[in-house]
């Protein structure tokens, strides 16, 4: 065991978290606190949106609001059109899309230009089947018009090949929609099933009412298919098909339950910080994430343990990660995509090849995340190898402290940015054209960062 005192650093509040926490306050009937929200890029335009469509945001101290909901509320007609500006966050623009379509009225809904080349249409035609209407100036692509005027329930079934985030739009709307909707899955495969997870959690907080259920196969026959509930917190996988989420209105012109609700620690900012613990000289103590939280990247302490971390959990919580020599392993990372820039740079420095693997939806994040960190590391000599769907990294133990500079594209992507910086700490110097990148998720990043490698 390693004796040496660890370097101590606070996890950032979760963003997924964040996310479906405000968006649950702003559709609740009276006052809601939130609290330890992410006060981010991303959560900022999530919160304009929802003002704009009208809620109203309080805030009392930092990461703290006071929230009054309101059903959304469009423009009266296409020239006066609610203006939803996502800038680059994929989770506001698919989750939102499918609450603004439980409102009534109209909204354009645009982003920043890389967000206007990441798909929605799989969504959009969901809606479509429960009421809404869209206008494209690109089919299946913002921006687009939307005119809501409610949404209706009945059965629909949607792909998640390309995302969980239509499933989790659909599930956060479906409680204002006019009668129960049952959602079943098609396709081939899911990615990110974990964040369905905690898309439900956040909806029996807020009082949704839901159930789940997987085919009976024992008992199913051709003609007749059974079904039987299902925990959705012992989920660990979906396969198409053999699924269903049944989601009951409220009663009345009930709708969200208000109150307080608290944000927990988010590990995949927490990533970079855990991992900067197996790669530096000294141990990294993560103070502030929830050991059970249904968050997928919770994956990184299994990961960089079958690399050969050494990790410990604490008696209040902290997680520590201690310098480990590393071994290279193939993983299946579809439902973790967010750390795959971590586990990668993380694989620079392991003996042997790394494969990840079932990782084509990376390709369509804010940027494409598996081609970026394969010619990145190139930079510094490390051999990457690209396939359409996964990535090999041949790592070198020996590799350190590189003389000049460094100069890193950023793709304007923050998990980028994060994860190149862990080559700092074997003594390699980083610069980048967009640092700042980072303040799409974790604007306090480099704060952080400058402790832990001021402490080594």
């Amino acid at each position: 065991m390693n004796t040496q005192n660890p370097i101590i650093v606070h996890a950032p509040a979760s963003k997924s978290v964040s996310h479906r926490m405000v968006m649950g306050a702003s559709l609740a009937n009276g006052e809601s606190v939130v609290e330890n929200v992410l006060e981010s890029q991303d959560l900022f335009q999530t919160m304009e949106i929802l003002s704009n469509a009208g809620a109203r945001f309080e805030k009392i101290d930092k990461g703290t609001y006071k929230i009054n909901g309101a059903l959304p509320r469009g423009g009266e007609d296409m020239q006066h059109a609610t203006d939803c500006n996502v800038h680059e966050s994929g989770t506001t623009c698919r989750l939102l899309t499918a609450i603004l379509a439980s409102g009534q009225g109209f909204f354009h809904i645009h982003g920043a230009k890389r967000m206007h080349e990441r798909p929605i249409g799989t969504l959009t035609a969901a809606l479509e089947e429960l009421g809404a209407k869209f206008l494209f100036e690109k089919e299946g692509y913002p921006p687009f018009l939307l005119k809501a005027k409610g949404l209706n329930g009945g059965e629909i079934t949607v792909s998640l090949e390309e995302s969980s985030q239509y499933l989790s739009g659909l599930l956060l709307a479906a409680p204002l929609c006019k009668e129960p909707l049952t959602i079943y899955i098609g396709g081939t495969h899911v990615v990110s099933w974990p964040y369905i997870g905690l898309t439900l959690d956040t909806m029996k907080k807020f009082g949704a009412r839901f159930d789940i259920s997987v085919k009976d196969k024992e008992n199913s026959t051709d003609e007749t298919i059974k079904w039987k509930p299902v925990d959705y917190r012992k989920i660990t996988e979906i396969i198409p098909h053999e699924i269903r989420f049944r989601v009951r209105p409220f009663a009345g012109s009930g709708t969200y339950k208000s109150g307080k609700y608290t944000v927990e620690g988010d590990w995949s900012g927490a990533s970079y910080l855990l991992a900067a613990g197996v790669l530096g000289q000294k141990p990294v103590t993560v103070v502030g994430l929830n050991k059970d939280s249904l968050q997928a990247d919770k994956a990184l302490l299994d990961i960089l343990t079958k690399m050969g971390a050494e990790t410990k959990y604490g008696d209040n919580g902290e997680i520590t990660v201690f310098p480990s020599k590393l071994k290279g392993i193939a993983v299946d990372m579809a439902d973790c995509p967010d750390i795959v820039p971590t586990i990668a740079a993380v694989a620079a420095f392991a003996e042997g090849e790394t494969k990840i693997e079932n990782i084509a939806h990376l390709r369509i994040k804010e940027c494409d995340r598996l081609h970026a960190m394969a010619l990145e590391l190139q930079k510094i000599g490390i051999e990457t190898v690209e396939y359409t769907d996964y990535l090999i990294v041949k790592g070198n133990p020996n590799l350190k402290n590189i003389a000049e500079e460094i100069q890193f594209a950023s793709y304007g992507d923050h998990r980028i940015v994060m994860s190149l910086s862990l080559l700092n700490l074997k003594g390699i110097k980083t610069a980048f054209d967009n640092p700042m990148a980072i303040t799409k998720s974790f604007p306090e990043f480099f704060d952080v960062w400058k402790t832990i490698c001021i402490s080594q």
